[in-house]
């Protein structure tokens, strides 16, 4: 000010000029030259007088049906208000900016997001949205879920004044919600082609391919082929796609003549969900299009997987839009950035899933709510709830759905058939799909066993209901069951950990006093005549390349002696460098390889398939620092 030589007042807003005074200006605006008063008070920015109105009640704005309501857990920075931090939050979400502008008209403020309610004690916000806040499509006037995490989950992310804030839960009006997609197939589909009406069909039981990636196009499709001799559907691993080692071309043919043979011998139909994720639509479509070509007269038995987390909102419905006939089955690898409860920033599991109801998931995969090995919790039986019914309860709102086709909840995660059950008793039906992996390829006799066995923990919790074997817990129902049906049996003495956890006693009750510890690995899949004839081996017992031995990741998926340079020099690596810490508990290098195995190849139990070529597509840690928490993998290109 003194170098300025500046005396006058303490604050000039931008809103004391009129912009649109100059002639060539009032030209193009198409407004007289003649000063028009601003609307904007003369004063220092107050957001919270215009962005937030305690008085609105949500039943009123539910009843009028012009605002998607967001509730946030919101904590501002130290020293600052509460509410002037939550309107400054609906202001950046929305019409304000940091300070005052010029362009601010009446209109404008039509459309302000608004704070309807606090409370500071518990970190709750509420806002409501105007719909007409959000982008709609110029080729159809649609709406676009991009547009409403844009406002809702955008820049406020990155506010100086706000600690933390987290979308709990999101309403959508009836009149807004219909011009979203919504799903065009739903699981009631699957059931038809499998033969069980389109009421009830309970449990389809399925696998992901593993490992995950390293299997070339033959042995993909004899995994197939011995998986659909007991199961019903396969999908692709999130990662499996167009690899050079297997490319679509050379794979896509090996899974329909799976297919063809598996519904020949078992009189069944058979599923089959194809990866066709991309960064550019044309190639989603390019896939999607000669899968569908080399599927034939199968192609409602088909469909089509997409990393809606990773590739977005956007694949989805490019999905959804030029494949209309296909089951969507929206993978969310890479959610758990945002979602975890660890993370204070982004969204909930339980709204990630409401959203892709809303632009068109058929099914989308919701976890195993705590009874598998990934991150979940019981409570997480709501997010079914919200996906099938057409009415249903968040943590803050009720949902209409209107008649929108449901998004089936796709399992997986660490499940096996002595895990099932539970899961069914926690959920309260069987209407699922189950996508289990090491569940079937890791069961002691193969995939096939493994797939029986999976639908036999269908059974066994329905019998157990149904009081078939009277008044005794549900562990002792399934135990019970298991003494007449081999493959549940099997998986008993394949998942002795989980078996000793679940169902204390077991070994007494079956009387079983073998080893400790049976692997998948120790069985070859391929040795009877039906799969040696499909996959052109001999019938001869082919001795499986894995060690007999339990599980031991850190020393597959760990190299210590790789350097750096040496990596850099080879140039056949992409190298990532993370800042990893354990749960409490877990040894660093293993948790450190079990990552590895996560990301690459691997799953959390030894499976059959995996032969030699697998193990030089593996990802290796070579670096680990667990003072600092840091780790580094290489990952072959």
């Amino acid at each position: 000010k003194e170098k300025l030589g500046y005396t006058g007042e303490s604050s000039v807003q931008a809103d004391s000029f009129n912009w649109q005074k100059k002639e060539l200006a009032a030209a193009f605006v198409g407004a007289s030259s003649v000063r028009k008063q601003s609307a904007v008070a003369r004063r220092a920015l107050d957001q919270s007088s215009r962005y937030a109105d305690l008085s609105l009640t949500e039943e009123d704005l539910i009843k009028n049906g012009q605002h998607v309501l967001v509730a946030y857990i919101l904590k501002p920075k130290a020293g600052y208000d509460y509410l002037a931090t939550a309107a400054h939050f609906a202001a950046e979400s929305s019409t304000g900016t940091n300070v005052n502008v010029c362009t601010t008209d009446d209109f404008t403020k039509t459309v302000d997001a608004l704070v309807y309610y606090i409370d500071p004690e518990n970190e709750e916000m509420k806002i409501a949205y105007p719909t007409a806040l959000f982008d709609r499509n110029i080729t159809d006037g649609r709406a676009m879920m991009c547009s409403v995490l844009t406002l809702s989950i955008g820049n406020n992310q990155g506010m100086g004044d706000v600690e933390y804030g987290k979308i709990y839960d999101i309403y959508f009006p009836p009149q807004y919600l219909r011009l979203f997609d919504g799903p065009s197939c739903c699981v009631i589909d699957m059931w038809r082609i499998l033969g069980r009406g389109t009421t009830g069909g309970g449990l389809v039981v399925g696998t992901i391919i593993k490992p995950k990636l390293g299997l070339q196009p033959k042995p993909f499709g004899e995994a197939c082929y011995g998986f659909w001799q007991g199961g019903d559907f396969i999908k692709n691993d999130e990662p499996q796609g167009n690899q050079t080692f297997c490319q679509m071309n050379q794979c896509i043919p090996e899974v329909v003549k799976a297919m063809r043979m598996a519904m020949a011998e078992t009189g069944q139909g058979k599923l089959f969900s194809a990866n066709i994720t991309a960064d550019d639509p044309n190639e989603m479509i390019a896939r999607g299009k000669y899968v569908l070509d080399q599927m034939g007269p199968m192609a409602e038995n088909c469909a089509f997987l997409v990393d809606g987390y990773v590739a977005g909102g956007t694949a989805v419905t490019v999905a959804r839009r030029n494949f209309p006939k296909q089951f969507l089955h929206y993978h969310r690898a890479g959610h758990g950035a945002v979602t975890s409860p660890q993370t204070q920033r982004g969204y909930t599991a339980f709204v990630h899933t409401k959203l892709s109801r809303v632009i068109g998931a058929s099914g989308i995969h919701t976890g195993t709510m705590s009874f598998g090995k990934m991150e979940g919790d019981a409570s997480d039986k709501n997010i079914g709830f919200m996906l099938q019914d057409d009415v249903a309860d968040g943590p803050y709102y009720r949902q209409e759905w209107e008649g929108m086709k449901q998004t089936t909840p796709i399992i997986s995660g660490g499940m096996n058939a002595l895990r099932l059950p539970a899961f069914f008793e926690n959920l309260g039906h069987s209407n699922v799909i189950l996508t289990a992996g090491g569940g079937a390829f890791g069961h002691k006799d193969g995939p096939k066993q493994g797939a029986i066995s999976c639908g036999q923990g269908e059974e066994a919790w329905k019998l157990w209901k149904a009081g078939t074997y009277g008044d005794v817990s549900l562990s002792d129902g399934v135990v019970e069951y298991a003494k007449t049906h081999e493959e549940i049996k099997g998986a008993f003495l394949t998942f002795q950990k989980d078996a000793d956890q679940i169902y204390p006693g077991w070994k007494e009750k079956l009387g079983y006093t073998g080893e400790s510890s049976v692997q998948a690995a120790s069985f070859n899949w391929q040795k009877k005549e039906l799969a040696a004839a499909f996959v052109g081996a001999s019938s001869v017992r082919k001795q499986s390349a894995v060690a007999r031995r339990a599980l031991d990741q850190s020393s597959r998926y760990a190299d210590l002696s790789l350097t750096e340079e040496d990596l850099i020099k080879n140039g056949q690596h992409v190298l990532v460098a993370y800042i990893l810490k354990p749960k409490a508990g877990y040894d660093y290098l293993a948790t450190a390889a079990h990552f590895a195995a996560e990301s690459s190849t691997g799953t959390n139990v030894n499976v059959c398939t995996t032969d030699d070529f697998t193990k030089t597509v593996d990802a290796l840690v070579y670096y680990i620092d667990p003072e600092n928490e840091e780790m580094k993998i290489a990952y072959p290109t």
